[in-house]
């Protein structure tokens, strides 16, 4: 049997920050009364809301991470340590045993049990926020040996279902409150067994999370947490700079040099598990003709758009999925060239005479403003395309996303874990998202990369999957992106995570 022993968290020093609020606000809120510990950060947007299985926007994951726990942790080399699950035997290929902690309370005071343990699971199977991780369970066979003990069928080999169960998207839920809490409740008032409880939703404003009294774990070095909603950039690096946040996230490249020459801040940098790329809904056309697409790839110029876009934050993509995964391979894809985009398509029957209309569709940002402008004029220059870009918020853009409705966008993946399973969760055909490309070969790859526990012939699978979605061109990859996060000094143990959902447990002053 594979033992894995529980991961004691490192002692932490305790430091205390104020929360300043003006006006009457700030003489309502006890709460943020002066002198407890607080950990401050800026996020870039609210969050869309804080129900682990039914989004997947970094900014509600940074605090659901701190209400929500899964079976296992992960550490930035991958090295897999027990949590609330204690242990794991995989007993064949598809038949995985779980020993569960019987210490481990929900902040409601319930415990945790096998049968709380088999609903996560279920419910992460069946979200389609999760179900790229998780779908392989067979969620009509949990076998329930007693409260700390689960057996888990699968319906197919799942070679990352450890590292899944390892990640902030294995959020292990209450079976009972979520099964009587509505929506809004589920959405707006997570409860987990996590250190951290959620106290306040001030919409517009802050999120508020207060120390878990309870906690069968070490506690954390702050006793208050505060997520502040700083749309701006700028803005989040002022804060960041006078005091106002400890930490604040995806701080725009033009503020990156500023924050790392301060002595009172730091930045946090680095390679994401992420790929942006400009995709095409294959399903429809014109963009089911090959020559469309190639035509279209081949009009742009990756390194202008990375430095219009990122500012030179980012590499130009190489391939499907980003370095930083395990299986990552260099392929041809179109260079930039405008004579043999406007070669391909005139094969498709669009000239001077008869342009190609488009419709581009993102959400707004500063990035995607400026980025889809320059593909805009890149894509018009040739002479034989007209394209108008509908910016929308972001509600808005997954709505239409999901239903299919969008031809042309840019869109971002960011693996949750490192690995390709996850690095391509936009590609299986069961997806909702608009890259239909209804292409089953695709799909043959992704089962059997999954479903192979050899790594040798993992990655070898993988290695032919990005050659032929190069061949194919139903996504133009652009950039493997970087992010920043800048920090105070004072702050310690906050690394640069690759999937962009830092472990704020693990921080000390």
């Amino acid at each position: 049997m594979k033992r894995l022993f529980v991961f004691v968290l490192l002692s932490f020093f305790v430091f205390s920050s104020l929360y300043a609020l003006g006006g009457s606000e700030k003489e309502a809120d006890d709460n943020l009364a002066k002198g407890k510990d607080t950990l401050i950060v800026a996020l870039d947007g609210e969050p869309q809301q804080l129900d682990p299985y039914a989004h997947s926007n970094q900014n509600g994951l940074v605090v659901s991470r701190l209400v929500y726990e899964p079976l296992f942790r992960s550490d930035l080399d991958g090295n897999i340590s027990a949590w609330l699950a204690t242990e794991y035997k995989m007993i064949d290929d598809t038949t995985l045993s779980l020993t569960l902690r019987d210490d481990v309370f929900f902040h409601d005071g319930s415990k945790m049990t096998a049968e709380d343990v088999a609903y996560s699971l279920k419910t992460a199977a069946e979200s389609s926020f999760t179900s790229n991780l998780f779908g392989s369970i067979d969620t009509t066979a949990f076998q329930i040996v007693d409260d700390t003990h689960l057996i888990v069928k699968l319906k197919a080999p799942n070679a990352a279902l450890i590292s899944a169960m390892a990640s902030y998207r294995c959020a292990v839920i209450s079976k009972n409150y979520y099964e009587n809490a509505t929506s809004e409740e589920r959405s707006r008032k997570p409860m987990g067994t996590g250190p951290m409880v959620f106290s306040k939703w001030v919409s517009g404003d802050r999120i508020e999370l207060e120390a878990n009294e309870n906690y069968w774990s070490d506690k954390l070095a702050y006793d208050h947490f505060v997520a502040r909603v700083i749309v701006e950039g700028s803005s989040r690096a002022i804060e960041l700079e006078t005091g106002g946040v400890d930490i604040a996230f995806n701080l725009p490249s033009t503020e990156w040099e500023r924050i790392e020459n301060n002595p009172k801040t730091r930045l946090i940098s680095g390679n994401t598990q992420g790929v942006s790329f400009i995709t095409y809904n294959s399903s429809i056309k014109p963009y089911d003709d090959y020559n469309v697409r190639a035509g279209l790839s081949y009009a742009l110029n990756r390194d202008a758009l990375v430095q219009i876009g990122w500012g030179g934050k980012a590499l130009v993509a190489d391939s499907y999925y980003s370095s930083t995964i395990i299986g990552h391979k260099a392929t041809s894809l179109p260079g930039y060239d405008p004579e043999k985009a406007k070669e391909l398509l005139k094969k498709a029957g669009y000239d001077e005479k008869n342009h190609l209309k488009l419709v581009y569709t993102t959400y707004d940002s500063t990035l995607n403003r400026n980025f889809s402008e320059a593909v805009q004029s890149m894509w018009t220059a040739l002479g034989v395309v007209d394209c108008d870009i509908q910016f929308v918020d972001l509600a808005q853009y997954t709505t239409l996303n999901n239903s299919g409705a969008i031809a042309v966008s840019l869109m971002t993946n960011t693996a949750a874990i490192n690995d390709p399973s996850a690095a391509l969760l936009a590609w299986p055909i069961e997806r909702t998202i608009s890259i239909r490309h209804g292409d089953e070969k695709i799909q043959d790859y992704l089962d059997a990369g999954i479903s192979t526990y050899d790594e040798s012939k993992r990655k070898e699978i993988y290695g032919e999957l990005q050659d032929y979605l190069a061949s194919k061109l139903y996504t133009f990859p652009i950039a493997f992106p970087a992010n920043a996060y800048g920090c105070s000094s004072i702050i310690k143990n906050l690394p640069f995570y690759p999937n962009v959902i830092p472990d704020l447990t693990l921080i000390s002053f």
